[in-house]
């Protein structure tokens, strides 16, 4: 059900409400630290701290519904209460779409990535800063959200316009009787102006590349480029692109044995570790065999997979324009020099 209420909140007002959400739910966003802007869980002493970037964090929502180590042979590991994420941003809501696919989209559910997506509700935020690295325009996105939150905040001076975007977060409204009223014309006109300007600062950071008319071809018939070899001479495996990624998703199983509670008894548990198509093992196979030893294979890998494969398998496209690829990368891969070096016009 698509719900259409924008309210205006002021801040006062919606602070009382992230204090009266605590007592329900464990909240996690972003504070300013020596490092900058990281994901913290919150309380009532550091509650005023929150601060709300106008570009994206280096960590993904990702982080929090698909984290990077967890048992899955028990319960254990699933959540005890509900998650409240403050400031997701629109490349990050998409990349989840992507990952719903994955885990719940096909005949066979992953009941851990299930429990975990349930639990925690999503409040996002409009980017009025995008990063010299994003570039979520050129793949059809937009630094605000649209669709995929349960509330979207929008910051108007002294207040916030608060759009409601599913049920979940319609009933934490009322639930918390959070004082508001309906947003305004002149409000919403601010936003959308303040919006516009978000889009046109993306526009100029990225008007020197290209990735053609047609997205879902931008790697298509490019197996064979000279592309692949000239990029990944300065890639060193570090994995690092994969990691940041909001959207990849491959994993590793693994069993841990520790002491059991009787003598001569042993426990198992069942790991899962995020892995990366990056790194030099995750193809090989029993006697050694590897079909991509080289580096070069290993990075077109990365970009058929968002491009093609998961277009082509689910629909999907598994690139959201976030950026992150490009700020860790420590080789200095740029993902949309690459992109628009694979186009016949460059």
């Amino acid at each position: 059900m698509v719900i259409k209420d924008i309210y205006y909140i002021e801040k006062e007002n919606w602070q009382k409400f992230l204090e009266s959400l605590l007592r329900e739910y464990e909240l996690v966003a972003p504070l300013e630290e020596p490092g900058g802007f990281e994901y913290r869980s919150i309380t009532l002493e550091n509650l005023e701290r929150i601060v709300y970037p106008g570009v994206r964090l280096a960590q993904s929502a990702k982080f929090f519904i698909y984290p990077p180590q967890e048992t899955v042979s028990q319960e254990e590991s699933l959540p005890q209460k509900k998650k409240v994420i403050l400031g997701v941003k629109a490349c990050d809501l998409k990349a989840l779409v992507a990952l719903d696919e994955i885990f719940l989209g096909g005949d066979l559910v992953d009941p851990f990535y299930k429990t975990w997506r349930e639990n925690t509700i999503l409040i996002s935020s409009d980017c009025p800063q995008p990063g010299e690295t994003c570039f979520c325009n050129l793949l059809g996105g937009s630094p605000f959200a649209e669709s995929g939150f349960d509330l979207n905040l929008s910051f108007i001076g002294d207040g916030v316009l608060v759009d409601v975007g599913s049920e979940k977060g319609k009933e934490m409204l009322e639930k918390h009787n959070v004082s508001r009223q309906p947003a305004e014309e002149a409000r919403l006109r601010i936003r959308d102006a303040d919006r516009k300007q978000s889009v046109e600062k993306l526009k100029e950071t990225n008007k020197e590349f290209s990735f053609g008319e047609n997205i879902a071809d931008v790697v298509k018939g490019h197996y064979e480029s000279p592309v692949w070899q000239k990029f990944a001479e300065t890639c060193v495996g570090c994995c690092a692109c994969t990691n940041i990624c909001p959207s990849c998703h491959c994993f590793l199983l693994t069993d841990l044995s520790t002491p059991g509670s009787k003598l001569s008894s042993v426990e198992f548990k069942k790991l899962r570790y995020w892995d990366s198509c990056q790194s030099t093992g995750y193809t090989r196979v029993a006697g050694g065999a590897n079909p991509r030893k080289k580096l070069a294979d290993r990075l077109k890998n990365r970009y058929y997979c968002k491009f093609e494969y998961k277009p082509s398998s689910f629909n999907i496209l598994a690139c959201t324009g976030c950026g992150r690829c490009v700020d860790a990368c420590q080789g200095k891969i740029d993902i949309r020099e690459v992109l628009s070096a694979l186009q016949p016009t460059r």
